[in-house]
């Protein structure tokens, strides 16, 4: 016979503080991520910019590698909650894989700083790869069944839904960005994945949610 889970106790106000004081150095990373290589950022760096002791980051993290990381897994989380808002209501993998990339490179253009973490970070952590995936092989199965989609290799597909998006935030960010640049980037991916011409441009043009 099973035991009765019992409820979460509620947080003290010591692990309250603790909570919001690793949050802080988080937030302090993510700032810096979007202004220097992953790889230039050293621990004390980021307790200076959460304006926090020396020491004390080394209470929470003990190597950036655990920064990052811890990172990847906020940025992956808040992009699991933007994927599913985008995709309440829309039943097409095609449609939603299309919603995905273009809203993803809106928010580059309007928040250039939280793109360039994002950028620099997927290319270091695992998490947020991961969840990335799992979203656009969902779909891309989905499209597949709904007969839009027609591609030889499905994690060449991924890659190619991936490295699109990816690059067409970076474009985003260094001002390369053309008229439509959303959609356009949105339409070549879906034309690439094996959907028709007709389709594809009307897909990537279909109203955004929200």
């Amino acid at each position: 016979m099973s035991k009765t889970a019992k409820p979460d106790a509620p947080l003290t106000r010591g692990h309250k503080k603790r909570e919001r004081t690793r949050q802080g150095l988080i937030d302090a990373a993510l700032r810096l991520f979007a202004r220097k290589e992953v790889g230039e950022v050293a621990l004390l760096e980021v307790a200076s910019e959460a304006e926090v002791a020396s020491g004390t980051i080394y209470n929470y993290f003990r190597t950036r590698d655990e920064v990052v990381e811890a990172v990847g897994l906020a940025l992956a989380d808040e992009f699991s909650a933007t994927i599913s808002a985008l995709s309440a209501g829309v039943g097409s993998g095609a449609s939603r894989l299309a919603i995905g990339v273009r809203m993803f490179i809106r928010r580059a253009l309007a928040d250039p700083d939280w793109a360039s973490a994002v950028i620099r970070v997927v290319h270091f952590d695992q998490a947020i790869r991961s969840q990335i995936a799992g979203y656009v092989l969902a779909d891309l199965r989905a499209g597949t069944q709904e007969g839009v989609f027609d591609y030889a290799d499905e994690s060449i597909a991924l890659d190619l839904v991936v490295s699109c998006g990816i690059g067409g935030m970076r474009a985003a960010v260094e001002g390369r960005g053309v008229e439509e640049h959303d959609s356009k980037v949105a339409e070549m991916v879906l034309r690439a994945l094996g959907s028709t011409p007709a389709r594809a441009h009307k897909l990537a043009r279909q109203p955004l949610p929200g």
